[in-house]
Order: C-alpha cells, then sequence, then structure tokens
C-alpha cells in the first residue's frame, strides 16, 4: 500500500534451491544445507531419482513453507537426501 515499498512474501511452495535471488540470508542458508547435505556419506544418501521423486511430493505438501518442513522444522533437502530418512508425514 503506497509508501513505495515492497513486501517480501515467503515462497509456500518452494525449496531453498529455487530461492538463488532470494536475500542473503536465505542464499546463505542454502549454501549450508548443500554443504551438509553433500558431507552425507555415498552409502547413507538416497539416489538422485529417490531425492527428486521425495522433493517433489515435499512441494506439493501444504505444511512446506520456504524450504522448511512445517510438521518436523526440517529443510527438505537434507532429510530427502538421507537414504532412511522418513518424511514426518508418511508421504516417502
Amino acid at each position: 500500500k503506497g509508501g513505495g515499498s515492497m513486501e517480501r512474501r515467503v515462497c509456500r511452495k518452494c525449496l531453498l534451491r529455487e530461492m538463488r535471488d532470494a536475500d542473503e540470508a536465505k542464499r546463505e542458508e542454502l549454501r549450508k544445507i548443500e554443504t551438509y547435505r553433500d558431507a552425507i556419506r555415498p552409502a547413507d544418501r538416497a539416489s538422485a531419482e529417490e531425492y527428486e521423486r521425495r522433493l517433489s511430493l515435499c512441494t506439493a505438501c501444504d505444511r512446506l513453507a520456504a524450504g522448511t518442513c512445517m510438521a518436523c522444522g526440517c529443510y527438505v533437502e537434507l532429510r530427502a537426501a538421507a537414504r532412511h530418512a522418513r518424511c514426518p508425514g508418511k508421504k516417502w
């Protein structure tokens, strides 16, 4: 409303990797998540196909808010990368 300022909205259905044009704080969050994800031992990682399948289910979930699962508070891109991790909503 007037004043020339633009309100930043939280991308409810976005993953962190989709928010590359976000502010510096969100970009730093993404870098940290990618670092943690890449540190998971290969034997403990979900396959690339399974990772993408899980993330597609997360983006369709009403509990996703800016890359965070509101059911448990995790970053979905990190949880989805772990082979033995499970969705708190039992969607994967």
